[in-house]
């Protein structure tokens, strides 16, 4: 009896701590979000000035994707593994 009581109070510590880092995500979210749209409105006037876009700013707004996409398989509960800084850069 006390061996399940002491597995339901683990059980409900890691959903409380897993529930703030999916907060701590949803904020980095759109964090990355606002990221992708200063990347755009980048790409686009370089697009204008230069002729062309960046290839410094593709490569990060491609990281960027992939980060997002990771963080969307942590939210949705696809994946436990926590996205960066808790484990490497995609």
């Amino acid at each position: 009896m006390e061996d399940q009581a002491a597995d339901k109070k683990k059980r409900y510590k890691n959903d409380l701590t897993r529930g703030l880092f999916m907060i701590l995500f949803l904020v980095i979210s759109r964090l990355v979000s606002i990221g992708v749209l200063m990347i755009a409105v980048f790409q686009f006037l370089c697009t204008l000035i230069v002729g062309k876009p960046n290839d410094n700013a593709m490569r990060f707004g491609k990281d960027l994707s992939f980060y997002q996409a990771e963080i969307i398989q942590f939210l949705s509960y696809n994946v436990e593994k926590k996205p960066w800084p808790f484990s490497p850069w995609p």
